[in-house]
C-alpha cells in the first residue's frame, strides 16, 4: 500500500508532546566481576513518538475520517508522511510513520478535542545527519551550523 500524506489542513501534533526514544544499537553486558561489556548490534534503529494532538470539533471529525478512510490511513494500517519536529534548530521534517495501535480520543472538553498516539518510524530522515561532523566540531558560540558550513566548510571542499 502507498504511503499517505498526513493532512495540511489539520494541525500538527502539540511540540511539546512529542516524546522521542530511539532503540539501543548495542547490548550491554555486566558481568559479575569487572567493567561493563557493550556489543554492536545493528545501526538500523528505529525511532518511536508519543504524540498529542488538540484539535476543534471540526478538525477531530476530519481527523477521525482520515484515520478511518481505506483512501487515507484505512483504520491505522497505512504507513504515512507527518511532519515531525525532531527536537533541533531545523524544525519539523517529514517522517514515515505507522501508528503502533489505534489512536485514543484522550478528552472531550467543550470545542477541544484531544487525541493520543504512537508512531513507530523505521528510518528517521534528519536533514543535518550527513554534517554531524561539522556540526559537532564547529567553535562553541559560533551560531547557526549552517552558516558555518556556508563560510568554513564548503569553501575548503572545492
Amino acid at each position: 500500500m502507498a504511503t499517505v500524506r498526513y493532512p495540511d489542513w489539520l494541525p500538527l501534533p502539540q511540540r511539546a508532546d512529542q516524546n522521542f526514544t530511539q532503540d539501543t544499537g548495542f547490548q550491554t553486558i555486566q558481568p559479575a566481576i569487572g567493567p561493563a561489556i557493550f556489543i554492536p548490534q545493528t545501526t538500523d534503529l528505529k525511532g518511536k513518538w508519543s504524540l498529542k494532538w488538540i484539535f476543534t470539533l471540526e478538525q477531530a471529525e476530519r481527523f477521525k475520517s482520515w484515520l478511518r478512510s481505506p483512501n487515507y490511513c484505512d483504520r491505522g494500517n497505512a504507513w504515512f508522511t507527518i511532519p515531525i519536529d525532531l527536537g533541533d534548530t531545523q524544525g519539523v521534517q517529514d517522517q514515515e510513520v505507522h501508528f503502533t495501535s489505534m489512536p485514543v480520543q484522550t478528552s472531550k472538553n467543550g470545542i477541544t478535542v484531544t487525541w493520543t498516539a504512537t508512531v513507530i518510524c523505521n528510518e528517521i530522515t534528519d536533514i543535518t545527519e550527513y554534517y554531524d561532523d561539522w556540526i559537532v566540531e564547529a567553535p562553541q558560540g559560533y551560531g547557526y551550523w549552517l552558516d558555518y558550513l556556508v563560510t568554513a566548510v564548503m569553501p575548503e571542499a572545492k
